[in-house]
């Protein structure tokens, strides 16, 4: 049987699911965080303790500190984390969580509220983080039907009373609304979520269908009847975290024309009627004083290729540097000084591409090179050739 990590609180739900799994004969190991935000944070950690003591079961606690930013986002990560982290240890490949009905809705009407675009509405039974499955077996229990099971079963458990406040938005929606429901309606809530995760997921996978053979021409995808959904999709596939309906709706009506815009650190263009979606590119600046036929992670040198890829140097030219264009740079052609800007222009290049674009520089400082544009007035030559090509442009 291999080792499982249960996640616990201290609190009626994880310490109902630690008993259930306990009675079950799981291999466990118990992972529980400590974050000192309450005066009875510590009674907590030492009734999973003492719990842990009586069935000679493995705990592991973490104490984070809490510095800046929303505590609940953060808390959220840093148990995960920990949770990971315990996983590793003991070579467990599984991870059980107390979440449970009231939760479920509790996350359906926040993700609501909030307009949010998700994966999956509500709570899912098993999911895979990391590499490890999360399973969360308690979401057919409502909260009042775990702490009556603690209370029958002679389980101590503590009650975080920052969940009695109405401090958080989730709290809100647990006192307002969750606590007013009846077993029934709470049940008729779930098929209402689990309805609307089958018609979700019918639609993302017609929507990974277009996709698949999409060849990122903007006003196809802007066409769709759920464009916004559409959008936050492909963001999602280099972003992996979604949006919100709104701003995935006004962004779909500026993609409507041109334009160049910063989300996060990816740039995110219109430009002749296609859509790019790159990483902002970091500065690149190579010193060589040789060339030799490989590849330098930002570019490749090769020893053949196409005729504008080409270029010839001698002693005199070395060092070498390789770096991003910039602003005033020229380059002197058979017909005369070239702006390289002007070239960008001119070949209706997207101003992503322009970012993310290199050129060659002598050790006198000239610009002896352009990808696209060719070598200068002295750099051509049938003798020793290299050819240059910049990765990821293709």
């Amino acid at each position: 049987m291999s080792k499982c990590v249960v996640a616990c609180s201290g609190g009626p739900d994880s310490m109902a699911l630690l008993d259930q799994l306990n009675k079950q004969g799981k291999d466990i190991v118990v992972a529980h965080v400590n974050y000192k935000h309450r005066d009875t944070a510590d009674r907590d950690e030492n009734i999973v303790k003492d719990y842990c003591e009586k069935y000679d079961i493995p705990v592991r606690v973490c104490y984070p500190v809490h510095e800046k930013g929303n505590f609940q986002a953060w808390a959220r990560d840093v148990r995960y984390a920990f949770f990971e982290e315990v996983a590793d240890a003991f070579d467990a490949k599984i991870l059980y969580v107390a979440h449970q009905m009231d939760d479920a809705i509790e996350t359906y009407l926040f993700q609501k509220n909030r307009n949010m675009i998700c994966d999956w509405y509500g709570l899912k039974e098993k999911s895979i983080r990391h590499g490890y499955q999360i399973i969360r077996p308690l979401l057919n229990f409502t909260k009042s039907e775990l702490q009556q099971y603690c209370n029958e079963n002679g389980v101590s458990f503590g009650i975080d009373e920052s969940n009695l406040t109405n401090h958080y938005t989730r709290n809100v929606i647990r006192h307002t609304q969750i606590e007013k429901m009846s077993r029934d309606e709470k049940e008729a809530w779930i098929l209402k979520i689990q309805n609307e995760n089958e018609v979700w997921q019918t639609k993302r996978e017609v929507i990974e269908e277009f996709f698949k053979d999409w060849n990122k021409d903007i006003d196809s995808l802007l066409d769709q009847e759920d464009a916004w959904l559409y959008l936050d999709t492909f963001l999602f596939h280099s972003l992996h975290h979604h949006f919100s309906k709104k701003y995935m709706e006004e962004l779909c009506v500026q993609l409507k024309r041109n334009l160049l815009i910063e989300i996060e650190n990816y740039l995110l263009e219109r430009h002749g009627g296609k859509l790019y979606f790159m990483p902002s590119p970091k500065d690149v600046y190579y010193k060589l004083d040789e060339l030799e036929f490989k590849d330098y992670a930002d570019f490749v040198i090769k020893n053949e290729g196409k005729t504008i890829e080409m270029f010839s140097v001698d002693a005199s030219d070395f060092p070498l540097v390789i770096r991003r264009v910039r602003a005033n740079d020229t380059i002197q052609m058979r017909f005369g000084n070239k702006n390289v800007h002007r070239f960008f222009v001119d070949r209706k290049i997207s101003k992503i591409y322009r970012k993310y674009w290199l050129v060659v520089e002598n050790n006198v400082g000239n610009v002896i090179f352009v990808p696209g544009l060719g070598c200068d007035v002295g750099h051509y030559s049938q003798n020793q050739q290299f050819y240059f090509k910049i990765n990821g442009l293709d």
